[in-house]
């Protein structure tokens, strides 16, 4: 890849894991590539994918749905997926789309029973699940005539 490359990848082992670190910007024009990398690091039948996003400069709704099916194909392939270096607008993203707990998931492979949460977990200040919602406000009185 070249320096202008809007993503780049690279891939490596570390600590029984395979990692794919992003630099750039991952959205819908560069999403493909995130894939390709990832089924590229699969094949080296590691226990857990480890996805480092610190290098990422902008991620959109393409981006984030990537990062999702990132996560699927590791669990077809029984590996463990995480995100590590996650910076404080992707988290704030992740956290306001309700997805910390599908991409903060334990490390360990599906089904291997173990669950040791992620060493870079996405901080709010409450649970997604908590998040505070606005009171619906009432819709305008129009009349009919």
């Amino acid at each position: 890849m070249e320096d202008h490359d809007p993503l780049r990848t690279r891939t490596g082992d570390a600590q029984g894991a395979t990692s794919v670190a992003l630099e750039g910007e991952l959205d819908i024009a560069t999403a493909p590539l995130l894939i390709d990398a990832v089924v590229r690091a699969l094949a080296a039948r590691r226990p857990r994918l480890d996805l480092d996003v610190a290098a990422l400069t902008f991620c959109d709704a393409a981006g984030v749905h990537a990062l999702l099916q990132a996560r699927r194909i590791c669990r077809v392939h029984r590996a463990g997926f995480r995100l590590v270096g996650v910076r404080p607008g992707l988290g704030r993203i992740l956290v306001l789309l309700r997805l910390t707990d599908l991409l903060t998931l334990p490390a360990e492979p599906v089904g291997s029973g173990a669950g040791a949460g992620s060493p870079d977990p996405l901080h709010a200040s409450s649970p997604p699940s908590r998040l505070p919602f606005p009171a619906r406000l009432p819709l305008p009185k129009e009349s009919m005539s």
